[in-house]
C-alpha cells in the first residue's frame, strides 16, 4: 500500500510544484489570515490540484489540507499545498508542496519538493529516504543525516509562531538566542518542510521550531526518520501530529538538544 501511495503523492507534489514555478514572481490574491500569516491564489490552486489527484487515486483515504479541505478516513493525507507562503509572496525562492500519509500519529509516506532547486524528496516507511530531480526521472539518491556530535559544529534551522505576543513565541526566542550562542549558526528559512528535507539531506544538523501545524510537518517527518534522524517534541517525547513544538535532529545531537533547550 505505502509504495503505491508514494507514487500518488509524488504525482501530486510534482503537479503542485509546476504551478508554483509557473506563478512565482507574480503572486496574486494575497490575503492575510493574521498579521503575518498569508495565503495566495497559488496556495489555493495547488491545494485544488493536489486534492483532485488524491481523491481520484485514493478515494478511501481522508484528507486534511491547510487551506480548508477536509475528508474523513482511517488513513489521512495531510497536505500543505505551499509551505513557505510568506517566502513565495515576496518572491523569495524557498518554498514548496508537502504531503504526508498518516495513520493516526504514524507517518506512512512523506513527499515534498524544492521546485527552485529541482529537488524531490520522498520516503515510504521502512524503505529509506531519497532525493531525485523534480520530475523523478533520474537515479534517486539515498539520503543520510550528518554525524555532527557537538553543538558548536552544528548548523540549525528554526521557526517561530505567528503570534509574536504569545508565550510560545517568547520561549522560542529564548531557545533561539541560546542556540545561536552555542551552535555554529542558525538559519530562519521560512519553510518547515524544506528544513526537514535539509536535515535528511545532511545540509543542516537540526530544526528547532514552535507554532507549527500538522501540515507543516507531515511530509518531512518520515523523510528525516528514514534518513537516520530523530523527531520529537522539545522534551524528547515521541511526536504527535497535534504537537505545536518540534525538535528535529541528526539523532546524535538529540539528547544534548533536549537538555540544552529546556526552559524551567
Amino acid at each position: 500500500m505505502s509504495v503505491d501511495a508514494l507514487q500518488v503523492a509524488i504525482k501530486a507534489v510534482i503537479r503542485a510544484s509546476e504551478i508554483i514555478l509557473e506563478t512565482f514572481g507574480n503572486p496574486e490574491g494575497i490575503e492575510y489570515k493574521s498579521r503575518v500569516d498569508v495565503v495566495t491564489d497559488t496556495d489555493k490552486r495547488c491545494e485544488e490540484e493536489i486534492v483532485k489527484i488524491l481523491r481520484s487515486e485514493t478515494p478511501d483515504f481522508g484528507i486534511i489540507a491547510e487551506e480548508g479541505t477536509n475528508f474523513p478516513g482511517e488513513k489521512v493525507w495531510i497536505v500543505d499545498p505551499l509551505d513557505g507562503t510568506t517566502n513565495f509572496s515576496h518572491s523569495y525562492p524557498f518554498c514548496g508542496p508537502s504531503i504526508g500519509l498518516c495513520l493516526e500519529d504514524e507517518v506512512l509516506v512523506g513527499v515534498l519538493a524544492d521546485p527552485f532547486r529541482d529537488e524531490l524528496y520522498f520516503a515510504a516507511k521502512g524503505n529509506g529516504a531519497y532525493m531525485n530531480d523534480l520530475h523523478n526521472t533520474g537515479t534517486p539518491q539515498k539520503l543520510s543525516v550528518t554525524s555532527v556530535d557537538t553543538l558548536h559544529k552544528a548548523l540549525f534551522s528554526s521557526g517561530f509562531p505567528h503570534d509574536k505576543e504569545s508565550q510560545m513565541f517568547k520561549n522560542m526566542l529564548e531557545r533561539f538566542i541560546r542556540l545561536e550562542y552555542e551552535s555554529h549558526s542558525i538559519r530562519k528559512t521560512g519553510s518547515a518542510a524544506l528544513s526537514l528535507a535539509y536535515v535528511a539531506a545532511g545540509r543542516i544538523d537540526g530544526y528547532v521550531a514552535s507554532g507549527l501545524h500538522s501540515w507543516d510537518m507531515a511530509g518531512g517527518i518520515l523523510i528525516v526518520e528514514e534518513a537516520g534522524g530523530k523527531v520529537t517534541d522539545f522534551e524528547g517525547h515521541p511526536y504527535m501530529m497535534s504537537n505545536r513544538e518540534w525538535l528535529i535532529s541528526n539523532g546524535t545531537l538529540h539528547d544534548t538538544l533536549v537538555k540544552f533547550l529546556k526552559i524551567d
